[in-house]
């Protein structure tokens, strides 16, 4: 009897180790894809905009609890896939079958393994990845403060809040923007009702209107961007009459963007909140009748729960395929991987929208993929063990 449980002791080690690496390649593959954005936009950070490469690490390592977060239970799947593939295709789990051995023992240590990263993961999303996003989006601030100038692109439209500014030329060196237009959307025809002596600032009209300048100079403060510029007009169109357009030059004008804030009070994002001060928030928001608000820190507090719960789905739907693959268990398992992961996220896709627009609520409809996922496994699971 000791014997017998020696052996399965050493089987379980040779099935965790089988499992570990793989998972861990998992983690790095997936990982690398999912970062490959990231690595172009702080490659443009140091080779266009000037800033330097320690802060680009630092940046780098910030961001790694986002990715993660996505990453590791892709890799969980990936890592059963791979590993039960690999003794599949070699026979060995024909082999241990035959030994006498039952599902149960051939699982029960990947099953432990999936147990301890779900539970790394509920503590991960929803303590210290926010911890770490907050500490990302205060170096980011700090960048901004120094180049303020890092979120424009030559020729192109950036989006700060209501605000839409175009430069033909970005000198980060200088913080200057030359040939340059700030556009603002609104409704024009409730604009100047009433308010005439209120909107004495170009920029406090409520109405569609643009600001174009031969050049400015951008500072940023904690709150706030302040743009002077020189040499330019305002205009505006009156709604009822195209051709009765508002005109004003200036030799100087000092605009103030207020930087955008995502969750009011905090002026953090909600992936910068940790999880009982998001729950905070929804409720206050909810009084208010904050709708937006509430639904944008909801979703991202209920994806900590799911993501965290995933490896459970893909542990019950990788098992049993990874079993049963037989030979090119890994190529098969490659492709099994995309079609599960592609599925999954897929139906999150679906579930997110869902939630947006209403039509159930977002606390219940988001756990849709990993109800399916489950469901699927279950099932592959029975199928396997009746076999």
């Amino acid at each position: 009897m000791q014997q017998i449980k020696n052996m399965i002791k050493k089987l379980h080690a040779y099935i965790i180790r089988e499992f570990f690496w793989s998972f861990l390649l998992g983690v790095l593959i997936s990982s690398l894809l999912l970062i490959l954005n990231l690595v172009f936009e702080l490659m443009d950070l140091f080779l266009s905009k000037g800033v330097t490469v320690f802060l680009i690490l630092k940046l780098f390592v910030l961001w790694l609890p986002n990715i993660l977060t996505l990453a590791i239970p892709i890799a969980v799947l990936f890592g059963i896939l791979l590993a039960y593939g690999r003794l599949s295709s070699d026979n060995e789990i024909t082999a241990m079958k035959s030994s006498g051995l039952d599902y149960k023992t051939l699982t029960m240590p990947v099953t432990i393994c999936v147990c301890v990263v779900s539970f790394f993961l509920l503590f991960f999303n929803h303590f210290l990845a926010p911890t770490i996003n907050a500490r990302y989006k205060s170096l980011t601030e700090e960048i901004m403060t120094k180049r303020p100038l890092v979120k424009f692109n030559e020729k192109s439209i950036t989006e700060i809040g209501e605000y839409h500014i175009c430069a033909n030329k970005v000198d980060n060196n200088n913080n200057s923007l030359y040939e340059m237009s700030i556009y603002k959307f609104g409704d024009n025809s409730t604009s100047n009702k009433g308010t005439e002596t209120k909107n004495i600032l170009p920029q406090n009209d409520k109405g569609s209107w643009r600001i174009t300048a031969s050049s400015a100079t951008v500072k940023a403060y904690e709150n706030c961007m302040q743009l002077t510029m020189h040499q330019g007009y305002w205009q505006k169109a009156h709604p009822e009459n195209l051709n009765a357009m508002a005109h004003m030059t200036f030799e100087t004008y000092v605009f103030f963007i207020p930087l955008d804030v995502v969750v009011k009070g905090d002026g953090l994002l909600p992936s910068a909140i940790q999880s009982h001060k998001l729950l905070k928030i929804i409720k206050e928001s909810k009084k208010q009748g904050l709708a937006t608000t509430a639904y944008e820190c909801e979703k991202d507090y209920w994806y900590r729960w799911i993501f965290a719960f995933a490896p459970f789905g893909f542990a019950l739907v990788a098992l049993p395929i990874g079993m049963m693959i037989g030979k090119h268990g890994k190529a098969i398992g490659f492709g099994v991987s995309f079609v599960v992961v592609l599925i999954y996220y897929t139906l999150l896709i679906l579930s997110t929208k869902l939630g947006e627009k209403e039509y159930a609520p977002i606390g219940i409809i988001l756990w849709l993929p990993n109800f399916v996922i489950t469901i699927i496994g279950t099932s592959l699971f029975i199928k396997m063990v009746k076999k």
